[in-house]
């Protein structure tokens, strides 16, 4: 039976709004309500409109089976390898709760069941209806009884409606590449996953030393998106443990992090030793207008007669002028 207790209203703020179950549909305390999928107990945050794309049509989760049939036969790759693969990148533990991002029709959830032995949470959403109601179809009923709970919502991903940290890890494969905003969509995944906890995300992308060979030309000939390039400038600054690697014969990106809202342990008042001196903060906040070089050579000068670094004399000077000394 699916819990409604974790959605929280993505149009008030996921922090302050946790949504409560009616009769039809979810409501926050701010009025806002999301429909049930009718027939179903998915709750629709966001969908794209029927049609709108292959994805957003009645057989796109067909469309999209044939797809990855051409995908496999032209990497000459297995498709339970690939997935297991990935998926054993995330490093779950029985009992974890994973979101997945882009879940489409769901190809992944029989290997995160598996790798949750038995107990735990899955998340699937996506914002192709279309395609995650044959997820629901494929699966939720075949996964009744393994002891993992499995939960679709029709959501966009830029905007999830889930509360901060409320996930152990995330997952994405293939649909990255066609996000709005790819920057915000991995700083959704970043915000509702734990300190620490993983999050894998691929797709389509040449690794470099491909782009300039024939292959890599007939690749983004036959699909633009095998042109696009790993989004490492994407990710949150307080990104940790980051590694790129590639899959399918080098032509789809891997990125694994692990998510952190905390800053980097970088210590910027470290004392410089040596001519210069001072530190990181004081070189970069401490910027002061040029003057003359001729005078800047023989201040660096006697400094140096004094046995001070530059930056040391130069405040010495400057308190002294201002009767601070």
């Amino acid at each position: 039976m699916t819990s409604y207790s974790c959605y929280c209203c993505p149009e008030s703020g996921c922090a302050h709004a946790p949504l409560k179950r009616e009769a039809d549909g979810l409501v926050c305390p701010n009025g806002h309500r999301f429909a049930f999928e009718p027939g179903t107990d998915v709750p629709l945050f966001a969908s794209e409109p029927e049609g709108a794309n292959e994805y957003a049509q009645a057989n796109a989760a067909e469309v999209h089976d044939n797809a990855l049939r051409w995908v496999f036969a032209t990497f000459q790759d297995d498709e339970q390898g690939l997935r297991e693969r990935l998926i054993a990148r995330i490093g779950l533990k029985k009992g974890d709760r994973v979101l997945v991002t882009g879940a489409g029709a769901g190809n992944d959830l029989p290997y995160l069941v598996s790798a949750l032995s038995g107990a735990g949470d899955i998340y699937a959403q996506d914002i192709a209806k279309e395609m995650l109601l044959a997820g629901v179809s494929r699966y939720q009923a075949e996964f009744a009884s393994s002891g993992v709970s499995l939960h679709f919502s029709a959501s966009d991903a830029s905007h999830l409606p889930f509360e901060d940290g409320f996930f152990d890890a995330a997952y994405h494969f293939g649909g990255i590449n066609l996000f709005p905003d790819i920057t915000q969509g991995i700083a959704e995944m970043n915000r509702v996953v734990k300190q620490g906890g993983n999050i894998v995300i691929g797709d389509e992308g040449l690794a470099p030393w491909l782009v300039d060979t024939e292959l890599g030309s007939m690749l983004v000939t036959n699909n633009a998106l095998y042109a696009r390039s790993a989004p490492l400038s994407a990710l949150p600054p307080t990104a940790r443990a980051v590694k790129l690697s590639w899959e399918l014969s080098n032509c789809f990106y891997v990125i694994e992090f692990q998510a952190s809202t905390e800053p980097l342990p970088v210590n910027i008042d470290v004392p410089h030793v040596g001519k210069r001196g001072g530190t990181i903060r004081s070189r970069y906040f401490g910027r002061m207008e040029g003057v003359d070089p001729a005078l800047r050579d023989q201040i660096y000068q006697e400094a140096e007669n004094r046995g001070m670094s530059r930056v040391a004399f130069l405040e010495s000077a400057l308190r002294a002028s201002l009767g601070k000394d």
